[in-house]
């Protein structure tokens, strides 16, 4: 036997437990599958804001991917 074969063999040896242990054991079954209904039920409930007012937002550069971008100034609610 020449060095090649006995890398052959050898990466062989070293392949076949990943080999086994990637062959699926055991199918699921539709009898098998849990189907539960009520499955995230619980709703989340609106934020409610106790009091709305405008703030100003000065006015800033924005870095976008083709350089960057001024933004004017304005009032936002919070």
């Amino acid at each position: 036997m020449n060095i090649s074969m006995k890398r052959m063999i050898a990466g062989a040896i070293l392949a076949l437990p990943f080999a086994v242990a990637a062959l699926p054991t055991q199918q699921a079954s539709a009898s098998e599958m849990i189907a539960n209904p009520h499955f995230h039920t619980q709703t989340s409930r609106p934020t409610i804001v106790a009091s709305r007012h405008r703030v100003w937002v000065a006015g800033r550069w924005e870095h976008t991917p083709h350089g960057r971008r001024w933004v004017k100034g304005h009032y936002e609610y919070r």
